[in-house]
């Protein structure tokens, strides 16, 4: 085990001298650079839970459709909450298996602020219809 490291990413084992997790796909190359970009805030729901959490979109990276579809099998939020119904559980870090991101949208969207109608069909996920539910339909 002296010759191996963990991901700093996915916490898996891998080789001293590998460059690129093969759990996760993470590049530890681009770890020792300075990371320039911006935190975005999404909300997303997976499974029966609903996330909110900032994402990290990094300069060379246009959109965060752009993190989204990479080869990259997590995706990483910062600053995580869980959203219930009762109370907002802080969670910090999560990574989220993007194959179970049911729907995911901007936290602080600043085209649909001040539509009615556009936020009223956005805000809330707890009156999406679960996906075992639609099977019974």
């Amino acid at each position: 085990m002296e010759n191996t490291k963990q991901c700093p990413y996915c916490a898996e084992e891998v080789k001293a001298e590998a460059l690129v997790c093969r759990y996760c796909l993470a590049d530890f190359q681009e770890k020792a650079k300075k990371k320039k970009g911006n935190f975005v805030r999404l909300r997303l729901k997976a499974g029966e839970k609903t996330y909110a959490g900032d994402v990290f979109v990094p300069e060379y990276l246009n959109r965060v459709s752009d993190v989204l579809n990479d080869k990259k099998p997590f995706l990483v939020l910062v600053n995580a909450i869980e959203e219930t119904r009762a109370i907002d559980v802080p969670v910090g870090f999560i990574a989220i298996n993007k194959g179970r991101i049911e729907s995911i949208r901007l936290a602080q969207d600043k085209e649909t602020e001040g539509k009615p109608e556009v936020e009223a069909r956005m805000s809330c996920f707890e009156h999406d219809i679960p996906k075992s539910r639609i099977d019974r339909l």
